[in-house]
Parts: C-alpha cells; sequence; structure tokens
C-alpha cells in the first residue's frame, strides 16, 4: 500500500520503520530539515540492542492520495493537521493520539474521508530527526469511526512485522478508555514527579496518588472491573519500570504536553456529569504551570 504518515515524532518514526518492511512510506514532518534527514538517512530504529535502518520518502506540507493516512501528531497540533486534511480529496485516515479530547474534534469535523481511530500500545523515544528506539514492543489496536471496516486495509496491516502489529477491533472505544485511564494514572505523576513509571509502584507515597487518580478516572469514565483494571495499570507501570512516559519527556524538553488530551478530557467529561475530581483538577493546574515555567525556561 500507499500509505502516509503524518508527523515525525516517536510513534511517526516508529510506524514509518516497521510499516516501510512491506509498504511505500512517505513522512510528512513540520519542519523541512527533518524531511531532509530522513529522505538522505533513512530511519533508524533500535530494539532490543538490534538497529535497523529503513527508507521512506519524507516531505512537508501533507499532500496527494494514499491508500491509508495515518495521523501521529499529539493533540495539540492536530487542529493544524484537520485544517490541511480538509482540502485533500477523500481518502481513508487512521488517527493514533494519546487521550480522547481528538474525539471531539472528530465528531465535529464535517469531512467526507474515512475516519478511523488507533491505540498505540508501544513504547517508543524519538533519538533524533531521523532515529527512533522502540523501548516496549506491544500492538496497535484500531477501529472503525462511524464508518466500515476497510477490509482491504485490514488485510494488509494484518502482513506487518512481529514486534509491531495492528490489530482490528469493533471495541476500540472500550481500549481507548482503557488506555485513557492508564495514561492519567502514569503521565501526570511521573511528569510532575520527575521519576520513570516503575517509581510509582515502588513508593508507597506515589502509588497513593496514582490510586487516587485511579478513582477519579474510573468514576468520571464508568468503568466497571476496577479490581482488573488496577492489576492492568499496575503491570503496565511494572512492565515499563525503566521507560520515561511521554509526558516526563515532554517537560524535561520544553514542549508543551499531553496534557489537554488526557487529564483535559477527564475535566470537561466530570464536569458535565458533576462528578468531584479534586486530584485531577490537581495534577492539571500544576502540569500547566509546570509547562509555562519550562517553555519559558527553554526558550
Amino acid at each position: 500500500m500507499k500509505i502516509g504518515i503524518i508527523g515525525g515524532g516517536a510513534i511517526g518514526l516508529l510506524c514509518a520503520s516497521y510499516l516501510s518492511q512491506q509498504h511505500d512510506i512517505t513522512v510528512f514532518t513540520r519542519r523541512n530539515e527533518q524531511a531532509k534527514e530522513i529522505r538522505a538517512s533513512g530511519i533508524e530504529r533500535t530494539v532490543r540492542g538490534e538497529t535497523f535502518r529503513a527508507v521512506a520518502h519524507a516531505d512537508t506540507g501533507v499532500k496527494g492520495i494514499f491508500d491509508l493516512l495515518i495521523v501521529t501528531v499529539k493533540y495539540h497540533h492536530l487542529q493544524d493537521v484537520l485544517d490541511e486534511l480538509s482540502t485533500l480529496p477523500r481518502q481513508r485516515i487512521l488517527f493514533l493520539q494519546n487521550g480522547m479530547a481528538h474525539l471531539l474534534d472528530l465528531e465535529n469535523w464535517k469531512t467526507a474521508h474515512q475516519l478511523y481511530i488507533g491505540v498505540v500500545e508501544h513504547g517508543a523515544m524519538k533519538v533524533s530527526d531521523h532515529a527512533v528506539a522502540h523501548t516496549g514492543i506491544g500492538v496497535i489496536k484500531w477501529g472503525a469511526f462511524h464508518h466500515k471496516e476497510a477490509a482491504d486495509v485490514r488485510n494488509e496491516l494484518n502482513e506487518t512485522s512481529a514486534h509491531f502489529q495492528m490489530v482490528y477491533t469493533d471495541e476500540w472505544k472500550k481500549v481507548l478508555e482503557e488506555k485513557l485511564l492508564v495514561n492519567v494514572c502514569i503521565n501526570p505523576l511521573t511528569a510532575l514527579l520527575h521519576v520513570k513509571n516503575g517509581e510509582l509502584i515502588a513508593n508507597a507515597s506515589y502509588e497513593y496518588m496514582m490510586k487516587c487518580a485511579f478513582e477519579e478516572a474510573v468514576s468520571v469514565l464508568g468503568l466497571s472491573e476496577k479490581e482488573r483494571l488496577w492489576s492492568h495499570v499496575v503491570s503496565i507501570c511494572d512492565k515499563t519500570a525503566a521507560n520515561q512516559s511521554s509526558m516526563l519527556q515532554d517537560i524535561v524538553k520544553g514542549r508543551q504536553t499531553e496534557r489537554k488530551a488526557i487529564v483535559g478530557y477527564l475535566l470537561k467529561q466530570a464536569q458535565a456529569q458533576e462528578i468531584l475530581t479534586p486530584h485531577l483538577a490537581f495534577f492539571n493546574r500544576s502540569l500547566e504551570v509546570l509547562e509555562k515555567k519550562q517553555t519559558k525556561s527553554f526558550e
């Protein structure tokens, strides 16, 4: 297939690297310097101590017709991408954003494109403009958003590497909610405390704060099976113990975080349902202050 990947961050580079093994890949980046580097050097992927190099096209500004477009930009860049996509001919677009705030944007987006939603369960860290470290092997689960299943695309994506499986599901919203739960338990605290994921279960005080966030998020999302879900959150902390969360990476590098997509979404839902979420509100305000502080210090 001809696949366009929008976004040159960790997830964009990871997708491009693996999918290039079977497909014709073009990466669309915001900066021309990054596009030039990808064209010149390819994409370098490191996983379990081995390094692989993939060949991909690269450009700035989304253009052309593809069998599938995959949007990997973070939520705070999504609106600019939607504006660009609105000018393109009708095609299939898969969105891979953290949190759930983007669902509201897509609900309100008047477009003829066929839309799909995915959840990334991989760990990845961008090393340079053309290099990515695959820090945790998982899967991408995806499904149709108000559209019929794309059988041909589904079959093509089934052929991906064992380290990069793309699994179609009709229960994508449930998967998204459970990923949001994991994100809101791990990301804000690791960013505020400047600790790796494993510290949240190694330190009793940190684990207590995480459990507070968990209880509020479960209430807002109306999720059952609390015991199973808490065990899932703890297992993710354990499996990714040595990892820095994406939100911590953003804070360290002076970038805007996905606070609005993760915590902000839950706060809006809580307000609509008149549910009190004091811990999530505290995390949100603290992250907002830290973002401004970090951004200012890196200017």
